[in-house]
């Protein structure tokens, strides 16, 4: 199932630039472009500027994992983003 548009809560993989192959989420869309953060590096009140065309959307969302956008946010995207970087390398 491949993903066409940029949601709030997405899932992506940095295609190109110094964070290549590093997991995000999608905090905000701003039309071409897209607001993410990894929890870590990226925090929810610090995002990073990425154009949609740089990223691989996934067909995963946080909303679906019932993490919240509260003050535990970095936290919970941290470990998910990581579990699910690990999914993802033992499919390939």
């Amino acid at each position: 199932m491949k993903v066409k548009n940029p949601e709030k809560g997405g899932a992506v993989v940095s295609l190109q630039g110094r964070d290549k192959d590093k997991y995000y989420v999608i905090v905000e869309v701003q039309g071409d472009r897209v607001l993410v953060a990894d929890g870590v590096k990226r925090r929810l009140e610090n995002p990073k500027i990425k154009n949609v065309k740089h990223l691989r959307l996934l067909p995963r969302n946080i909303s679906e994992e019932g993490i919240l956008w509260d003050k535990s946010f970095d936290v919970r995207v941290a470990h998910y983003l990581k579990a699910l970087a690990e999914k993802v390398k033992s499919e390939d």
